[in-house]
């Protein structure tokens, strides 16, 4: 892999008008079949019985107990 063709492609992506939608899309898809269920006024937080997840962006915030780390 060339560094320089990697990052000019990266940047390509990221200037596409929809792909914000696309991401978000298939992030909550994921979500979604992992089991978490979405609040209804936020749409970008997903939460089950021991996990919350907030993202914004690209900015993904996971939220559990330390009893809880051995189901991640």
């Amino acid at each position: 892999m060339i560094k320089g063709k990697y990052l000019l492609f990266l940047r390509a992506l990221y200037r596409l008008p929809q792909l914000p939608l696309l991401w978000y899309s298939d992030f909550t898809i994921t979500l979604k079949k992992e089991g978490l269920k979405p609040v209804v006024e936020e749409p970008c937080l997903y939460y089950n019985n021991w996990l919350i997840v907030f993202f914004y962006v690209n900015d993904i915030t996971v939220a559990y107990k330390k009893k809880d780390l051995l189901k991640l």
